[in-house]
């Protein structure tokens, strides 16, 4: 989802911009690169296979290649080499405790979801299974799936996955499915999200017309008479101003997330997320910059925590031996209008919150941060919001672990921050997004960076596995 945020913040000629919105200097003769297949290639045959038939690709057309092997992401004792430990980063069997869900995931590793802007009518597709499947292939302890909008106006954008109507199940089964028959021991979980004043917004890939440049009209395909939010308040100058929610419409609310668990459980995801960061709805009604209700639903601390916390009460009732996540962001990145008298979701609210969560058997708490205002103060680097979930574990949760996610792949050295992080206890889970899609293999590299050799990996890609060298630090070029 913040890949989304960042796309949308990027200035002219950022690397958050996708290559097509960048102006190319190598070329006097153009400022937009081609979009034309031809141009590069040709000559290819044209996909013979009808859209609308099921591909007859079957689980069962796969011979399994697993046994006598560890899964892949494992970290042996008898790999280890001699002189050195197993990183925390691939703690086995990291056990998560606060549900009776039985889950212990293969090492701490976990593919954070990742908005593609690639789906039809909400439903996950062969490119959903391709980016998902490299870092199954690469041993990632989970993989959750992006964003899915429990209604189909609480989607970011309308190329958004979903999870609205019983229709959508098989896909998100065979997903599931195909991830877990390449991957033994993988988590795959899914991540519920509602994207409140935040919805019925372009894709970052859209090239084209527009009616309207922050937001997709209805006759574009969008529904900007649908986009709602706990508060008449829009995200910024331009956007939509939604619809403030009623009470009862905000009851109804939280029976659009439980239903949407309802049938993530029945397509065999392993866990749900809540998405209650980035400016989405369940984060728009904990910040005071953006839930100005008078209701139940609004004013103090419990009034705005309310909605999420009846929703993750619901779930757990409903599901008991199930595991349930939540994300916030840990902070709005907007004290600076805190002098101003302004109140803001921050760091105190968030671990304030903290312990509710863990109370009511959340698994994971997942800290990002920002994403809820146009003027924001953000300065990404490297583990740039690892310190709001070390304020959470401040807070010693009894049984939750507490995720970390915001450039927790590091820079040179793959592994070592995340490493570090978990030494010191700042976190229990390393969650990666670009990192991950910068390199599929992540996993591995920590791993040989670590401790000098490769972690467990797919016995189909056997040949680059024994790899053991020291890591690169340890070489001498003076």
């Amino acid at each position: 989802m913040l890949l989304h945020n960042l796309v949308r913040r990027a200035s002219p000629g950022s690397a958050f911009l996708p290559l097509a919105s960048r102006t190319l200097h190598s070329s006097p003769r153009a400022s937009m690169p081609s979009d034309k297949i031809s141009d590069y290639a040709s000559g290819q045959a044209a996909p013979v296979w009808p859209q609308d038939k099921p591909l007859a690709l079957t689980l069962g057309h796969f011979v399994p290649a697993r046994e006598g092997h560890p899964p892949a992401g494992a970290v042996p004792a008898d790999i280890v080499p001699e002189g050195a430990s197993r990183p925390k980063l691939f703690d086995p069997r990291v056990q998560l405790s606060a549900s009776n869900s039985g889950l212990a995931l293969k090492n701490r590793v976990i593919v954070s979801p990742m908005c593609q802007y690639s789906a039809k009518d909400g439903f996950p597709s062969v490119w959903h299974l391709s980016h998902l499947g490299s870092w199954a292939l690469h041993g990632v302890g989970s993989i959750m799936v992006e964003a899915s909008g429990v209604t189909a106006a609480g989607r970011i954008t309308p190329q958004c996955l979903g999870i609205w109507k019983d229709e959508h199940i098989d896909a998100h089964a065979s997903l599931v499915s195909a991830l877990r028959t390449v991957a033994p021991g993988l988590t795959v979980g899914i991540q519920l999200a509602h994207a409140g004043r935040k919805a019925s917004t372009w894709s970052p890939y859209h090239r084209g017309e527009k009616k309207h440049k922050d937001y997709v009209t209805d006759a574009e395909g969008g529904w900007e008479g649908e986009v709602v939010a706990p508060s008449a308040v829009a995200y910024g100058e331009g956007w939509i101003t939604p619809r403030e929610l009623s009470t009862k419409e905000m009851e109804e609310l939280q029976e659009h997330f439980i239903r949407g668990a309802d049938r993530a459980f029945q397509a065999g995801y392993d866990f749900v997320e809540l998405h209650a960061a980035h400016g989405y709805f369940l984060h728009s009604c904990l910040s005071p910059l953006s839930n100005k209700r008078t209701d139940a639903y609004g004013g103090s601390f419990e009034g705005r925590t309310k909605l999420l916390l009846d929703t993750v009460r619901a779930i757990r009732s409903k599901y008991p031996n199930k595991s349930l996540w939540v994300r916030v962001s840990g902070t709005d990145f907007a004290e600076h209008v805190e002098a101003d008298g302004q109140a803001t979701w921050n760091g105190d609210e968030t671990k304030k919150l903290a312990p509710l969560l863990d109370a009511e058997g959340v698994d994971v708490l997942d800290v990002s941060a920002g994403g809820l205002v146009p003027f924001q103060k953000i300065s990404p680097k490297p583990a740039y919001q690892l310190e709001f979930a070390a304020g959470v574990k401040q807070t010693k949760p009894k049984k939750m672990l507490v995720g970390a996610v915001g450039m927790m792949e590091g820079d040179e050295y793959p592994g070592q921050v995340a490493e570090d992080a978990l030494q010191r206890g700042d976190c229990d889970l390393i969650l990666l997004a670009r990192g991950m899609m910068a390199d599929p293999a992540w996993t591995e590299h920590a791993a040989t960076e670590l401790m000098g050799v490769r972690c467990a990996g797919s016995p189909q890609y056997h040949r680059t596995h024994p790899a053991k060298r020291p890591p690169p630090r340890a070489q001498n070029h003076n």
